[in-house]
């Protein structure tokens, strides 16, 4: 059993400890956050986007309780306040929504947890590997202390340029997210920090700044210079896609393109990146625990060597699921 922490308990951390509370082999130990553990007891209960939960959740005098089985909760702000020691944790879920750096991270393992795994991007792309499932397996090291699972995005980008660039060659690739609003969006035009972010996400398209392609140049060297990416964040809470484009070496249509993908996702990319030939919309990946899943209707092409694709994701629930997956791929037994 592998024990676990969550620092942090918003949409990241809510969504591993739902996905993990019933499996045998993660036990997630404790909670750090510092809002009002009330508010917190309540919002595991009753998610606007996944439903209630179906447990009984009760705030104990220490923590919280899910049928009977209670997990610490703290309020450490940080790694300085953290002791992780005492609690004999094996990974340390990072999720607070900021961007970690190498000191503060290395300040957690410093305090006794064996891993740490980054639920963002990192502030700085070199400082620690790393890791999207299905597109550098191979070059990233399991013994490591740190591994950082980058962005949701790169996330459903990153396996399939990967698998596609082996098959048909890869010159280039443009892509835009088109994601639904979070708590770092506004409800009303309110002044703050940048001024689209100004804006009522509830009312508008709002473009915005994405780190992605950085993160795909990153973990797939061979794009560099090669990518582009841009970022929408559109009126709904919660499925979201990826609008890809890409020059290919090799001439494809439609249909060899749509294979490919399939073959990957019941080898390769299984359980990472799915197709499907139904004419869904954005409710429908609601819960989805792929990285991407490309919709093979909208799949389009120019001459065979410029291919379109749509891929969907949730933006918390698949991301998560590749936590979980990490966590198990960890080597500690020399921790």
């Amino acid at each position: 059993m592998i024990r676990v922490s969550l620092a942090g308990f918003g949409r990241i951390g809510r969504d591993v400890l739902r996905q993990t509370i019933d499996r045998d082999d993660i036990q997630i130990i404790s909670i750090s956050d510092t809002a009002d553990k009330a508010n917190l007891v309540y919002l595991l209960k009753y998610d606007s986007i996944y439903g209630r939960f179906g447990k009984e959740v009760l705030e104990t005098e220490n923590g919280i309780s899910i049928d009977g089985t209670e997990i610490l909760f703290n309020n450490w702000k940080n790694a300085d306040e953290s002791n992780w020691s005492s609690l004999d944790v094996d990974v340390l879920v990072l999720a607070t929504g900021k961007s970690q750096t190498k000191e503060e991270v290395d300040l957690h393992i410093s305090k006794g947890c064996k891993k740490v795994i980054v639920a963002s991007t990192p502030s700085n792309l070199n400082e620690f590997p790393i890791y999207i499932p299905g597109a550098n397996d191979e070059n990233i090291d399991f013994n490591n202390d740190v591994i950082s699972l980058g962005s949701n995005t790169a996330n459903a980008v990153c396996p399939i340029l990967f698998e596609l660039n082996k098959a048909v060659g890869i010159e280039r690739a443009f892509l835009t997210t088109v994601h639904g609003y979070s708590n770092s969006n506004r409800l009303a035009d309110v002044a703050g920090e940048g001024l689209r972010l100004n804006r009522a996400a509830g009312e508008n398209i709002i473009p915005s700044i994405t780190k992605s392609s950085e993160v795909i140049e990153t973990v797939l060297p061979f794009l560099k210079n090669k990518v582009a990416s841009s970022s929408m964040t559109v009126p709904i809470p919660d499925g979201s896609t990826v609008d890809l484009t890409i020059d290919i070496e090799k001439e494809s249509t439609i249909d060899e393109i749509n294979n490919l993908i399939q073959e990957f996702s019941i080898n390769s990319l299984k359980n990472i990146i799915g197709i499907t030939y139904d004419p869904i919309v954005s409710s429908d990946v609601v819960k989805s625990s792929l990285s991407g899943l490309v919709d093979g209707l909208s799949t389009m092409s120019i001459k065979n060597k410029k291919i379109k694709l749509i891929i969907w994701f949730d933006n918390g629930w698949g991301y998560s699921a590749r936590i979980i997956d990490t966590i198990n791929k960890l080597n500690l037994e020399n921790k």
